[in-house]
């Protein structure tokens, strides 16, 4: 009887230890990236995705205050918004115009932001261009292909 109850425990042990692929893609990448962002509202609830630049897209989860892995953003998608984002200089657009709906694009070094562009008031309107891509970005982070 000791024995069964010994390699029952042994196997549900086994089953709730992740690989150490889960584990490499739950933790938060190092060198510069991207958050994309968005919220407020009747409700207040925010949701933001964080694109790395080896093209890891992680969900921030505000709740636990963590972030958790999503998806891979594919190589040629992942080269297209680098791209933007340096045609766009986003480390030098100085923007702090948060508004009851806010929209933001957070440049980071790991966790630590280095520029944020933030805007939604409603007496101020950002660059068209910087909208667009604001709703290109986080419409492609944010769903599954």
């Amino acid at each position: 009887m000791k024995g069964l109850f010994f390699s029952l425990s042994v196997i549900i042990l086994l089953m709730g230890c992740k690989s150490p692929e889960q584990v490499k893609a739950d933790t938060p990448p190092k060198g510069k990236r991207y958050a994309i962002g968005q919220g407020g509202g009747f409700t207040g609830d925010y949701s933001e995705f964080i694109l790395s630049e080896n093209g890891k897209v992680h969900k921030y989860d505000f709740n636990y205050d963590r972030e958790v892995y999503f998806k891979d953003l594919e190589k040629a998608d992942l080269i297209y918004f680098l791209e933007k984002i340096e045609t766009l200089s986003l480390e030098g657009i100085e923007m702090n115009e948060p508004g009851n709906r806010t929209f933001y694009i957070d440049v980071r070094i790991g966790k630590t932001t280095i520029n944020r562009v933030v805007w939604g008031h409603p007496n101020f309107n950002p660059d068209q261009e910087l909208i667009d891509f604001h709703k290109e970005i986080y419409k492609k982070l944010s769903t599954w292909d």
